[in-house]
């Protein structure tokens, strides 16, 4: 008898420890999707958005691993080179050449670091709680997929945040990144089984938005002497 259980003793310890360990990246990848939005430091910005990003490649990683979607890999491999390696790239360059701290946002540090940690305290607990409103299925009430979609849904809130609260053009790159993979994980937790879900999840990329937006506010500070992208509107006149 002691023989029939050992095996799903090991079993079960390593779907614990896989829990554990994809639990722990949503947490990170949560906690440096904050800190990348409230820093006014764009250096530093630029810095936890790669850890943001290699948070992201790490959970995809190991769900390829731990899944019989071996495709995962591909779309870890993508993240790779697009979100650890071209975007902090286009960042830092970006940065290097213009002021070093964000153009003054919307709202001071104090009260604008009060409510998006109230928000990211809430939407996780709130979306946490009731994941399975936001997939069929009983398997959207159990970890990992539960605090995977909690986390999910919560980055998409933080880049919605960033994007409204912020005028600085790093701001708004960190913004729609955080949109992006924010989807990216909704995908990776709903369907990890699915090939198609790999292809989408490649092809769902915003390099060539940052490409561009950079492009174009390097123009906007060479006009205005200012990274402030509401000025965008002002270079067609």
């Amino acid at each position: 008898m002691s023989g029939l259980q050992c095996p799903m003793v090991l079993h079960e310890s390593h779907e614990d420890e896989r829990m554990h360990i994809l639990v722990t990246l949503s947490l990170a990848i949560l906690i440096t999707s904050v800190i990348a939005v409230e820093l006014r430091s764009l250096r530093g910005t630029s810095t936890f958005y790669l850890f943001h990003s290699i948070f992201l490649c790490s959970i995809i990683a190991a769900y390829a691993y731990h899944s019989s979607n071996s495709m995962l890999y591909l779309w870890a491999l993508s993240c790779f080179i697009t979100k650890i390696v071209i975007i902090p790239i286009l960042l830092f360059s970006f940065v290097k050449r213009f002021p070093s701290k964000e153009f003054k946002p919307i709202m001071g540090h104090g009260i604008s670091l009060f409510i998006i940690a109230t928000l990211t305290v809430v939407f996780f607990k709130l979306f946490q709680s009731y994941s399975y409103l936001l997939a069929p299925g009983d398997f959207a009430k159990e970890e990992p997929v539960r605090s995977l979609l909690a986390g999910a849904f919560t980055i998409f809130t933080l880049g919605l945040w960033s994007l409204l609260t912020r005028r600085d053009v790093v701001k708004t790159v960190i913004g729609l990144a955080l949109l992006e993979n924010g989807v990216h994980l909704v995908l990776l937790a709903l369907t990890p089984q699915v090939a198609e879900t790999t292809m989408i999840g490649i092809l769902t990329n915003v390099v060539a938005a940052v490409l561009i937006l950079l492009y174009i506010s390097t123009g906007i500070y060479q006009v205005f002497g200012s990274t402030d992208t509401s000025k965008l509107s002002e270079l067609k006149r």
